[in-house]
């Protein structure tokens, strides 16, 4: 079994057991208004899930399979989960880990995951001033940090890496085998403008490496480093 089979597994198994370790009671939608303070988890099967503006659900766990999560600027929330269905997490917002199988996350200005990110399929995109204390891993997806900063490590198999605007990698950062012999077009890893990777940087599949001129990067391993100076890579 490979790297990216096990860790998918474990992602599914892991989101299913955070959705129905719980008692839920309905397929509807969960909806915090706006501003509102709230405990206890919120759980459904077929439904979305929506923390209001500056709500304060900082003890609430939310979870879905067949549905969405989003979490409004501003509002607090401990973890989400979802199966099949995208994460959304608004400008200055707290969360703690969030997991999806099948979705995009994508983290707003400003706010600061207290957890790990872990997707199967789908991208992970951070805006400026957010940051992750944890893991950052997709199997399938692109990662992309714009003046954004991630405390732990990066990963991913298929879809590429972009970090730019002077974002900041603490941890390693690290393109996993694929599983076969069957590699597409290698994903492009882009290191930009006063961006940084503190730790080394390992390549266990052919990859297309990028390093901006005023990037400072850790060790390398299994790629290339191409040198570039414009805003973007030729």
């Amino acid at each position: 079994m490979t790297v990216s089979t096990q860790l998918a597994r474990w992602t599914v198994a892991a989101v299913a057991a955070m959705v129905l370790g719980c008692n839920y009671s309905s397929n509807d939608d969960i909806s915090i208004p706006e501003g509102a303070s709230h405990s206890g988890d919120g759980q459904t099967v077929n439904g979305n899930v929506e923390v209001g503006a500056d709500a304060d659900a900082s003890d609430s766990n939310f979870s879905t399979i067949n549905g969405s999560i989003v979490v409004k600027d501003g509002a607090r929330v401990s973890d989400c989960a979802t199966v099949n269905g995208e994460l959304d997490i608004g400008d200055g917002s707290e969360a703690g880990s969030l997991r999806a199988v099948n979705g995009d996350l994508t983290i707003g200005r400003d706010a600061r995951i207290e957890g790990r990110v872990q997707l199967v399929n789908g991208s992970v995109s951070l805006k400026p001033g957010s940051r992750v204390s944890g893991n950052v891993g997709t199997i399938n997806g692109l990662i992309e940090l714009r003046s954004a900063e991630v405390a732990g490590d990066l990963s991913n198999v298929n879809g590429g890496m972009l970090i730019v605007d002077g974002s900041l990698v603490k941890g390693d950062l690290t393109v996993k085998e694929a599983g076969d012999d069957r590699h597409g077009e290698p994903p492009r890893i882009v290191i930009g403008r006063d961006s940084r990777v503190t730790g080394n940087l390992v390549f266990e599949r052919p990859v297309e490496l990028f390093v901006h001129d005023s990037a400072q990067i850790g060790e390398v391993s299994g790629a290339e480093v191409n040198r570039f100076s414009g805003d973007e890579p030729g």
